[in-house]
């Protein structure tokens, strides 16, 4: 890195620099709530597929029976 690169690499991280617009809170929050958003979709797809394969073997169940 050339001398120019160093200083603005370290005003980015001062107080007056990229630093002074993060907010921990809100990072957490967003990422909480995306996270169990994700959470919760991926769930219920599991679900689903497991409700399609228990209808799939009771079909081949009742098939059995009655041939």
């Amino acid at each position: 890195m050339s001398g120019k690169a160093v200083i603005k690499a370290a005003q980015m991280f001062t107080k007056t620099g990229q630093a002074s617009r993060i907010s921990v809170t809100k990072e957490i929050l967003i990422g909480s709530t995306l996270g169990a958003g994700l959470g919760f979709w991926w769930q219920t797809y599991h679900w689903n597929e497991a409700k399609k394969w228990e209808n799939f073997y009771k079909a081949e169940a009742l098939k059995r029976q009655g041939a």
